[in-house]
């Protein structure tokens, strides 16, 4: 059985931040949904997409791990950046062809092009600690969580 938790209280976030959590969500639902997102503009024949890699994410013994499938990529084209609360995953497929050389496509399914993935992280994480690895096109993230939270404090009034 598929068991989702649910995410810290809106009180910790901004209202920006909630607003591009939602534009997230819609953007990575559009991705499961049809395995791409927005068109990117481009001037050649071959049709470029910023693609959503397929993900997913789990939590076992204080870690969130989290896996993205990525195949056919070198770990120098994936790039992985964290914050407390938000993961970002982003890369390049390099398109095989040049620009004088490019086929005329009758199916077009493999993406070329950039992709970025933003999922935001339903607990708070030790950034200090997160460690990826990329091995067969899978690549694996774990994110230590954390207990500490920014705290509150009484402010003297002088």
């Amino acid at each position: 059985m598929l068991t989702l938790r649910e995410r810290r209280p809106l009180g910790r976030r901004s209202m920006l931040s909630e607003l591009e959590r939602i534009h997230n969500l819609v953007e990575n639902l559009m991705g499961e949904v049809f395995g791409l997102s927005t068109p990117s503009s481009t001037t050649t024949s071959t049709p470029t997409w910023t693609w959503l890699p397929p993900m997913n994410m789990w939590v076992e013994n204080n870690t969130l791990f989290v896996e993205c499938f990525v195949p056919g990529l070198n770990k120098d084209q994936l790039e992985v950046n964290v914050t407390e609360d938000t993961l970002t995953i982003s890369g390049t497929y390099k398109n095989p062809w040049n620009e004088n050389n490019t086929p005329t496509f009758y199916m077009y399914e493999y993406p070329f092009g950039s992709f970025y993935r933003q999922v935001s992280l339903p607990f708070p994480v030790n950034t200090q600690q997160v460690n990826a690895k990329y091995e067969n096109g899978v690549l694996r993230i774990t994110l230590p969580l954390t207990t500490s939270n920014p705290q509150g404090h009484k402010v003297k009034i002088s």
